[in-house]
């Protein structure tokens, strides 16, 4: 406790220590092997500025989110398939509620362009008005061209 509160305080570099869960280091799935919860930052966050120096990592925060704002589906790529144990595991042990998780790859339709970075990129050259040209399978571009939810 000690030196999770000198973390809190700014007292010690960034990568010299971390809090962590302590579940199993001999645990089949790696992302059960006792994993780092929390870590120093010293980045501005948008909203608070210098204000957090310790901020929680993605896996840990991501299922305590999905929960306390009643998700009631979590939808992730595949790269998470492996961390869905760590998700239950965490929400099991602080006995909150439990959002269904799905796993999904990645989508392709032919001669179509869905990556948000090359959409924005033509939007920015002029080809197309915005995310919501109908040329396009965005939500907004889908629902200009007439299809409903």
């Amino acid at each position: 406790m000690r030196l999770f509160s000198e973390m809190q305080e700014g007292k010690h570099p960034e990568a010299k220590y971390t809090l962590r869960l302590k579940i199993d280091c001999e645990h089949p799935n790696p992302t059960l092997r006792d994993p780092v919860i929390y870590r120093v930052l010293y980045q501005p966050h948008p909203r608070s500025g210098y204000k957090w120096k310790v901020y929680p990592m993605y896996d840990f925060a991501h299922c305590i989110c999905d929960s306390l704002e009643n998700i009631t589906h979590s939808l992730c790529t595949l790269e998470f398939e492996i961390r869905r144990e760590l998700y239950y595991w965490i929400l099991t042990n602080l006995n909150l509620y439990k959002p269904f998780v799905y796993e999904f790859s990645r989508l392709n339709v032919s001669n179509n362009m869905l990556s948000k970075r090359k959409i924005a990129k033509l939007i920015e050259m002029g080809i197309v008005s915005g995310w919501d040209d109908p040329r396009l399978l965005t939500l907004a571009g889908l629902r200009r061209r007439g299809y409903t939810a």
